[in-house]
């Protein structure tokens, strides 16, 4: 299991400059130009590290499984790739998902219409660009993972995604994951922090986290420690 310590919050701001992804200034500009609709801690040091390091795990994890068939590539070669973030809260991490692989849409799910609102704002050229990035208003607990059915922009979907990303599982109960199936690759956190409104599933270590969420086939596991709260992190298949 990997470890990374951030003791301080100038540690964390290290590892941020270090890290994987490298917003696009356009995207930075859209942030301060509507600096006062968007809520500030979506884009906290704590919440910027967090998909940092989910991004950079998952990019070696999908190298290392696509060298497994082709052995010479250097890049992840993806195409038809489809995502569902549960919970998805404003889309923060849409941009960079489609910076750092070939997604051919993505499926921002949150139970609160006001946040996919803001997600589709943030991410307003991926929604123009044929639903790159289309926002759901939906429970998750309500849906099969496997098997998802939705209404959204006035169109019935009927999918099942390739990858099922869940960085909120604090924020809801273990059903949304009894309902993947065994071939779709699972990324999710939570973390061990109790107080934080609307934490009411921590766990508070990577094994609670596993014995939630038991994988049969795991690709990564570890924790992230920062001065407010450890995150911990599971990439894998059940």
């Amino acid at each position: 299991m990997e470890s990374i310590n951030l003791k301080t919050w100038q540690e964390v701001s290290y590892f941020l400059d270090e890290g994987f992804w490298r917003p696009s200034p356009t995207y930075f500009e859209h942030i301060i130009q509507h600096k006062t609709l968007y809520p500030t801690d979506a884009f906290s040091k704590g919440q910027l590290a967090s998909k940092s390091w989910l991004l950079k795990v998952l990019y070696s994890v999908i190298l290392e499984q696509h060298k497994i068939n082709y052995p010479l590539a250097t890049t992840p070669n993806l195409k038809n790739i489809e995502v569902a973030i549960l919970g998805s809260w404003i889309g923060a991490i849409v941009e960079p998902l489609h910076q750092s692989f070939q997604i051919d849409r993505i499926y921002g799910i949150d139970i609160d219409s006001k946040s996919i609102e803001l997600s589709e704002k943030l991410n307003q050229r991926y929604v123009q660009d044929n639903w790159k990035y289309k926002g759901v208003v939906a429970d998750v607990n309500n849906l099969n993972c496997g098997n998802m059915e939705f209404e959204t922009g006035g169109e019935l979907i009927q999918t099942k995604p390739d990858w099922i990303i869940n960085t909120s599982c604090e924020h809801m109960n273990t059903d949304w994951f009894d309902t993947v199936a065994d071939d779709q690759l699972i990324i999710m956190q939570t973390n061990n922090n109790p107080d934080f409104e609307g934490h009411t599933n921590t766990s508070c270590s990577i094994q609670e986290m596993e014995n939630k969420y038991p994988l049969t086939k795991s690709l990564y596991k570890g924790e992230l420690i920062t001065p407010s709260y450890t995150r911990f992190m599971q990439i894998g298949y059940k």
